[in-house]
């Protein structure tokens, strides 16, 4: 039979603060507190295997669970960690204070999503946070303001107090994006601001200091600035990616002092108040007409394992700076006792280093590549990769892809085996896709001989063959390298320009050939400097011998017609070991050359004499390594 009607049910009620409140309840028995709205259900008897007589609460939409679940103990029941005297005394904590440990910006309404504009809501939860209505906040509560994944639009500067702490979910992840021109996606203030007042520069003991900014991205769809550091100091900034909308193609602002074309600005108040102490480790900055710029009195900022990428100019130091020695206007010496090191700049436009004034100032360990190039390649140079126009600034151990192109090849070296024919001209390869005509062939072995120790590619004639200048001498099996020629018509612009002396990061290794005059490798020429050049050479076919020594050239470029300068001097002290015959057979001299026939010298060339009694095939693997000294006279 179909059910028609349910009669009502009723349960026992009252009011739980009233009289003796709420009574014991029959076991399973229901209960409702009218007054505090509370649905209680009785234990039972403990005959009947409840474990104590009394009332069970029963949750509902009314309660509030962080009254009932209020304490928080670490390792509650655990029993590995004791949290307090002894396992029966931990130490409890409410559950709304251990939620707080940790504050989340969408606990003030930013949700990360891209339609949002989240400007406001950032600033107000900074400003709460971290300037206590421009009083100092105490240490207490110094705490971290964590940002979701998520892209948080921005439509005007977030201004950023001393103490604060902001912490993405990582670059890429967490993006800060800033819509509009001429501004800044984040710039420090002193904790004399109060929220929407604020103080810039302020004193020492107010300065910004102590921020730490991680694990996020922060990009200027826009011309705008990135970072600006206003009078900061002792601060850490990790994992943050600053993008700008600036590509090769672009024009880059004459004057840095008044751009908004920067990733990163560095600017002081005075020789008290100076952005001092800054630590950068792998941040990312790209797509900025200027990567770095401080145009003040800033020292002892360091960048490790940074990477800079696309730039018009990387790091300029004092660029568009008037050094007046007044400590009062923060401009008495320039940028001074800043470290970059162990980073990687690749494709900046002009200098990836520019350092006009300022002193003591070190880049160690780098690696620089397709720097200075105005957007082209390497054997297209136009600017130096470092320069440094005042004395006391250092390149130590930085690896240039310039030097190898402009020193000694062009391109990578390949190698390859053929069968050749006494008197023809043809050689027959698997693939000659990498191969060009005036690439260089140098046999390594064989019973084949060409028909000089090194022959020249005339044309590449098919998929599979070339042709060279010089008729082979005899037939047989081959293995030879294929190496791009050393450039004769572009001048050797510097990887380093200026009063520094510097050493080139890593060792690189030419072949010492049969002949006289033979171009070994190329140095760069602009001013009074020497070259020490330290070498091993070891006998790789025709001889026995192996060589260790210093090359030393040193080249003075002022004009003096009656003492014959312009001019190079060229000594060469080793030890030697091997064939007695042949200790002295190899010889080296440099030559100054105008290549762009503008007057002046521009490039070195360094030269092997081979002669004697060393057999016509000997082959001599030359591996160096230069240390560059020059002045500014």
């Amino acid at each position: 039979m179909a059910v028609v009607q349910i009669s009502k049910i009723q349960i026992r009620r009252g009011k739980k603060n009233a009289g003796t409140g709420l009574p014991q309840l029959s076991s399973g028995e229901l209960g409702w507190a009218i007054d505090s709205q509370e649905l209680y259900i009785g234990n039972g008897a403990v005959s009947e295997g409840a474990p104590a007589v009394g009332n069970t609460k029963i949750l509902t939409e009314k309660d509030d669970l962080f009254e009932i679940a209020k304490d928080y103990t670490y390792k509650e029941g655990d029993g590995s960690v004791v949290t307090g005297s002894d396992t029966a005394n931990p130490v409890v904590r409410t559950l709304q204070d251990r939620l707080d440990d940790r504050v989340s910006i969408k606990a003030f309404g930013a949700t990360g999503e891209s339609s949002q504009n989240a400007t406001a809501l950032i600033q107000r939860a900074i400003d709460q946070l971290y300037l206590n209505n421009g009083s100092e906040v105490s240490v207490n509560d110094r705490v971290e303001l964590h940002f979701e994944a998520g892209t948080y639009t921005i439509k005007d500067t977030i201004r950023i107090p001393p103490h604060a702490t902001l912490i993405g979910a990582g670059s890429g992840k967490t993006v800060i994006q800033l819509d509009q021109p001429s501004r800044s996606v984040f710039t420090t203030v002193s904790d004399e601001s109060t929220p929407g007042n604020y103080v810039v520069d302020g004193e020492y003991a107010t300065q910004c200091r102590n921020i730490s900014i991680k694990g996020m991205t922060l990009q200027s769809t826009a011309v705008s600035k990135g970072l600006v550091l206003q009078s900061c100091r002792d601060s850490y900034f990790e994992d943050i990616t600053i993008i700008g909308p600036w590509v090769m193609a672009d024009a880059i602002d004459a004057d840095n002092s008044t751009s908004f074309n920067i990733g990163l600005s560095l600017n002081s108040k005075n020789g008290g108040v100076e952005s001092v102490r800054n630590e950068f480790t792998n941040c990312h900055i790209e797509g900025f007409a200027y990567g770095v710029v401080s145009n003040w009195d800033i020292n002892d900022n360091v960048w490790t394992t940074c990477n800079f990428g696309n730039l018009g100019y990387g790091v300029t130091f004092g660029k568009d700076m008037l050094v007046d020695g007044n400590q009062a206007n923060g401009t008495s010496t320039g940028p001074h006792n800043n470290i970059i090191s162990d980073c990687v700049f690749t494709n900046i436009k002009r200098q990836a280093i520019l350092v006009d004034e300022g002193t003591y100032n070190v880049s160690r360990g780098n690696k620089f590549i397709t720097c200075g190039n105005n957007g082209g390649s390497d054997d297209m140079p136009m600017h130096p990769v470092i320069g440094y126009a005042r004395l006391g600034n250092e390149s130590i151990n930085d690896y240039f892809t310039r030097t190898k192109t402009l020193s000694y090849t062009q391109g990578s070296v390949i190698t390859g085996s053929a069968s050749i024919l006494e008197g023809a001209l043809t050689v027959t390869v698997t693939d000659t896709t990498n191969l060009a005509p005036g690439q260089l062939v140098v046999k390594q072995s064989g019973v084949g001989d060409f028909g000089a120790p090194v022959v020249t590619i005339v044309s590449v004639d098919s998929p599979t063959q070339f042709t060279v200048n010089v008729n082979h001498l005899t037939s047989g099996s081959v293995t030879f390298e294929i190496q791009s020629p050393i450039l004769e018509n572009v001048v050797y612009i510097p990887e380093v320009e200026g009063p520094s002396n510097f050493e080139w990061g890593f060792e690189h290794q030419v072949t010492v050939i049969d002949g006289i005059n033979n171009t070994l490798f190329r140095l760069p020429q602009m001013v009074n400097q020497s070259f020490d050049i330290d070498y091993i050479a070891i006998a790789e076919q025709g001889y026995n011998g192996m060589r260790s020594g210093k090359l030393r050239l040193v080249v003075n470029a002022n004009t003096d017609v009656g003492n014959g300068t312009p001019n190079v001097y060229v000594t060469d002290e080793y030890d030697y070991v091997g064939d007695n015959l042949f200790v002295d057979n190899i010889s080296f001299d440099a030559t100054l050359v105008d290549i762009n026939n503008d007057g002046d010298f521009d490039t070195v060339v360094v030269k092997s004499n081979v002669v004697g009694t060393l057999p016509s095939n000997a082959r001599t693997k030359f591996k160096f390594r230069v240390q560059t000294k020059q002045t500014d006279l």
